[in-house]
């Protein structure tokens, strides 16, 4: 944990109200993994080892431990507490042995702001192409996209409007101002 202290969301204001709400998501273990689409034999074993299936085109798949989103057909982000990744890098590595994938550890890397509320697709849309219609419409929905230029990674947590963004630590003051400035419109509204 002691690698997130300088994060730049460490001293950001959060938003709380009906409409809207946006806090920093602290110390969140993220996990890369790569792995053969056609590989079954090792895809099984890691279903195994995760005690649920990889997620298809995006999706997410989860249990009270990790949560595993789909970025591509060959590979994935695994979730987890933070002070659990070195555990659960090293525990999959040790279960797949010599085989053909790739496990990298990316908490460094991003950050996570959640954005929730009842206007949190409106504030979304404004700068985000992704049609919210057709793309993270419902619980356990991911997908990467652009919001206002910094490229981002949308988890949908449930099926209210609840929203995981996880960001790179350069961009996420800016993203962070920016979603706080277009969110300004529907706290004034209660």
């Amino acid at each position: 944990m002691s690698e997130q202290i300088n994060s730049p969301l460490n001293n950001k204001n959060e938003i709380k109200s009906d409409a809207i709400s946006l806090h920093n998501v602290n110390y969140v273990g993220k996990i890369n993994l790569r792995v053969n689409e056609i590989d079954f034999d090792l895809r099984k074993k890691i279903n195994d080892f995760l005690g649920y299936e990889l997620p298809s085109n995006n999706k997410v798949s989860g249990d009270n431990k990790t949560r595993t989103l789909w970025l591509g057909p060959n590979e994935y982000l695994i979730l987890c507490e933070d002070n659990e990744r070195y555990n659960i890098i090293n525990d999959l590595r040790s279960n797949l042995g010599s085989d053909f994938f790739a496990i990298t550890d990316v908490s460094d890397y991003y950050l996570t702001i959640r954005l929730s509320g009842k206007n949190a697709i409106d504030v979304l849309s404004k700068s985000c192409s992704l049609d919210f219609k057709l793309n993270v419409s419902e619980k356990d929905t991911c997908a990467q996209t652009y919001i206002n230029k910094a490229t981002v990674l949308i988890d949908r947590l449930s099926e209210e409007n609840i929203f995981d963004i996880s960001v790179r630590w350069s961009f996420a003051e800016y993203l962070w101002e920016w979603l706080s400035d277009s969110s300004r419109e529907y706290i004034n509204e209660n």
